[in-house]
């Protein structure tokens, strides 16, 4: 192996990395060029149970993720984090924190980090049994971003982020932005019902040896309606450029518990795997949330690879 690594090596520890997570939906025709595939990796364990359906719903600090225009809903200073335990030994890392402006709320400001690493990755330099040694990849997304309300329904906002993907002594890094907007009516139904747009992973390409790859840029139009108290349905249609359209729904009961204490079910299904064998696409979680601290935990099955787990915690301060 050199250090000008062939980019069959970057296509393999990518999929070692995400497992199904960088399969296209379907065939496309710019499937496997795209680098940094971790960006698509939602952040959050509520998100990951509705089938990452939440670029009208993410209203909390995981927005920064989805739709950075739904910071502009957040009141309070908050904190959270996930951990996501991934096939192949993967492991996955998100945390943010959202901070209002003024006394008034209406602007926020957010800091995320992601990250997504792997180790005792097989080095081979030769067709042998035993390999000659062990690599580890680690990639890293580093995000600032703002929000405001625009008028009492409509939210905008922007987050501007840098990249970083190292396979052993290999790294390259971009600059990327997301830019969103929110916007909430009733369409005459007699309950709220929140529209949104998105654009994210926009930027330059990703180098890795002598070979460079764009991110995978997408575009999301969602949809959310609260029909009836505690009871939130969403959609979320996704287009990356290495995928065909994907579609994503996914559904929350919430229920008071007691004075302090509320309990959340979530499901959802998207077609974003529906090409691995085995159970895929259907999504499943469950939350508690008492003054403030909220604990939520998503199963996410790979079919044959596998099912993954996502825990994230929550703290309004």
């Amino acid at each position: 192996m050199t250090r000008n690594y062939p980019r069959f090596l970057k296509v393999m520890t990518a999929l070692a990395l995400l497992a199904g997570a960088a399969r296209p939906a379907a065939a496309a025709e710019n499937a496997g060029t795209s680098a940094a595939q971790f960006l698509k990796i939602g952040a959050g364990a509520r998100g990951a149970a509705m089938a990452e359906a939440q670029s009208a719903v993410a209203d909390d600090i995981y927005a920064a993720y989805y739709n950075p225009a739904g910071l502009a809903l957040v009141e309070r200073p908050m904190m959270g984090a996930m951990h996501a335990q991934y096939v192949q030994e993967a492991r996955y890392q998100y945390g943010a924190l959202a901070l209002p402006l003024g006394e008034k709320p209406g602007r926020t400001i957010g800091f995320s980090v992601a990250n997504l690493g792997v180790s005792d990755l097989e080095r081979r330099t030769q067709d042998t049994d035993l390999p000659v040694g062990y690599f580890e990849a680690s990639n890293f997304a580093y995000a600032l971003s703002y929000a405001c309300r625009v008028t009492d329904r409509l939210s905008a906002g922007v987050t501007g982020k840098s990249v970083r993907v190292t396979i052993d002594e290999v790294s390259g890094s971009a600059l990327a932005a997301d830019a969103g907007l929110r916007y909430r009516s009733d369409l005459g139904a007699g309950f709220p019902v929140d529209f949104a747009f998105a654009v994210k992973n926009l930027g330059s390409g990703l180098k890795l040896g002598s070979e460079e790859d764009p991110l995978p840029s997408s575009v999301v139009f969602g949809a959310s309606a609260a029909p009836r108290p505690g009871l939130l349905l969403a959609l979320d249609l996704i287009r990356y450029r290495d995928t065909d359209l994907i579609a994503a729904a996914g559904g929350e009961y919430k229920h008071r518990l007691s004075n302090r204490l509320d309990g959340m079910l979530r499901a959802g299904y998207s077609n974003h795997r529906k090409d691995i064998e085995g159970v895929s696409g259907v999504t499943l979680g469950a939350g508690l949330a008492v003054s403030g601290l909220a604990f939520d935990f998503a199963w996410v099955p790979f079919g044959d690879l596998g099912n993954t787990f996502r825990y994230s915690v929550q703290v309004k301060f």
